[in-house]
This record gives C-alpha cells, structure tokens and sequence, in this order.
C-alpha cells in the first residue's frame, strides 16, 4: 500500500471522501455472490493505516465464512434478540418484530473484531485504559468506509454476547470480541439509514457547544 502525502491530495479526493461518507449504511441484506479473498484482504489492510493509542494496534480479526459457523453464530443472535424484544411494549414491540436487524447467514464474508489487550503498559492510557478498546471501534469505522469504497455492504450485528461469540469463534486467549461484521454486496439500495425508512427514529441535528 502506498502512503499519500497530504501535500498530494486534491479537492476531487476531498470530495470524494464525502461521498463515501454521506452513503456509508448500516446493510442487513445481501447478495449471496462471493466476496474474493484478494478484497477481503484489501480492506483488512485498513488496520495497517489506522490510529491506536501508543500505536498498539490491539486487534485481531477472525475472517468467518464457513455456514456451519454462520449458523452458531445466528443462534447466539436470536437468543438476544429475543431478550431483547422484551424491552419494548405496544406498537414499538410489534414494528421491533418485524425489523430485519442483521444478515449473518446472508452475508458470504463474517468478520468478528476483537480487542487484543497488548503485554505490558500502553502509552496514553494511564488516566483513560478504554482507549485501547476505542482504537479498535476507531479501525472498524474506517473499515466500514473502505467497504462503502469498494462497492460492499457492512453490517453492524450487536445483538451478540461476546461470550457466545467467543464459544463459536476460534479467538486468540485474552481477546474480547467487540464486534461481528457482516460484508458482501448489498441487495437492497439505501437512500437513508433503513431505521429511518421503517419509521424506528430519525436522524437528529448534531448538539454543538462553542466554549
């Protein structure tokens, strides 16, 4: 991968950064044609150019493409999923029921993103140790743009205990699972985050103080 120098860049990059970002979603439906292995490799090379605290880089990922590990993996999901529904009364319970919340047997690509605490003290985290945790959340954002970049699809599936996940997903001793990802070609264009379109919240302006 070759670096590029601020210097270098030009309002065309600048654009179409914004691009990206502004059409970055949150996918749960998915083509079932496979991801190649060349582009999973490419977006996980975005862990080589993103920011950790002290520059431990304390991740590791667990590529999941396998059904049967799929299927674990889903079984985990609904049982969440349906502590969850527990939490809602009414009309939100009955429009929670029908919200299709991840596609991790649809998805051909699973990525479980784990913190990976490093030996010894890290710089930077003496009077805030969960930046360490938030580095790893800081990578999967860039990974989401980088996936939005190439065309792909990524979902977010947090209705998961990560004691489960750990259970069904071979992850090195001391890793904690922080997220599951799903990734493959979208089957479904999303002009708005799908939340909205169904009607669950909106989007709000951001609260901004100037000091």
């Amino acid at each position: 991968m070759t670096l590029v120098n601020h210097g270098e860049l030009h309002a065309a990059d600048a654009d179409a950064l914004w691009r990206v970002l502004a059409t970055r979603r949150d996918h749960r439906h998915f083509h079932p044609t496979p991801v190649p292995r060349e582009l999973i490799e490419r977006l996980l090379s975005v862990f080589s150019v993103a920011p950790s605290v002290g520059l431990s880089q304390p991740w590791h990922v667990t590529v999941v493409q396998d059904l049967a590990v799929r299927e674990a993996i889903h079984s985990g999901f609904r049982d969440v999923r349906a502590v969850e529904a527990e939490r809602f009364s009414g009309e939100r319970r009955e429009l929670y029921n029908t919200l299709r919340l991840e596609g991790i047997l649809q998805a051909p690509v699973g990525l479980v993103v784990s913190h990976l605490p490093p030996d010894g003290p890290v710089l930077g985290t003496t009077a805030m140790p969960a930046a360490s945790e938030y580095s790893v959340i800081s990578a999967i954002t860039l990974l989401w743009l980088a996936a939005t970049a190439e065309g792909l699809g990524m979902g977010w599936v947090s209705l998961l205990d990560p004691g489960h996940l750990s259970d069904a997903v071979p992850i090195p001793d001391g890793a904690r699972p922080l997220a599951y990802l799903c990734i493959g070609y979208p089957s479904l264009e999303l002009d708005e985050p799908l939340l909205q379109t169904v009607g669950w919240g909106r989007r709000r302006p951001l609260p901004v103080d100037w000091v």
